[in-house]
């Protein structure tokens, strides 16, 4: 189990602590999957960016939240794809809480849209977060995950290469309230 280095939100400096105001990270659906996730997937370097690499499902978010630092209320993560069964297609997201994220969504098309057209780029699934006793929480995330049948299959396939971006976007806690 990977472990969240300590006091990260506030001791690491960040690219963005270098940027003059009013600069954002914000990017669009598809420069998610294009501009980080892409490169990320084919050469296994981390982009100069504020996405984190941690495999989320060890940690419930309010971990996450307290240890990195987020952008606009935002924070987003490069995460392995876990499988629930070896040798099957579902993947894992339980964390390490025993809280889960479940479906709210169907996958949806990310596209590109340039001069020449639009093109599919990837995939998006909205998720909410469920603790461990089940009761829904107000916590939200995106997971996307690129579509590029140039890639090698084992590319696409291998759990400990392909990665999904995914950000988290925080709110309060809900289960309890009527």
């Amino acid at each position: 189990m990977d472990q969240i280095v300590p006091n990260m939100r506030h001791k690491q400096p960040d690219y963005l602590d270098n940027l003059p105001p009013g600069y954002r990270f914000c990017p669009t659906d598809s420069e998610l999957i294009l501009y980080y996730l892409k490169p990320k997937i084919e050469t296994g370097k981390h982009p100069e960016c504020r996405i984190y690499a941690v495999n989320l499902y060890n940690h419930s978010p309010e971990e996450l939240t307290n240890q990195y630092r987020a952008c606009d209320d935002k924070w987003y993560f490069f995460t392995p794809r876990e499988r629930k069964y070896e040798k099957g297609n579902v993947p894992n997201r339980r964390t390490g809480d025993f809280g889960v994220w479940k479906a709210s969504q169907k996958y949806t098309s990310v596209y590109h849209h340039d001069a020449t057209g639009s093109r599919v780029v990837g995939t998006k699934r909205g998720l909410g977060y469920h603790d461990r006793t089940g009761c829904k929480t107000s916590w939200l995330m995106q997971e996307y995950a690129m579509n590029d049948p140039n890639l090698p299959i084992k590319s696409r396939q291998d759990s400990n290469k392909v990665c999904d971006l995914l950000s988290v976007e925080p709110k309060h806690h809900i289960s309890g309230e009527t």
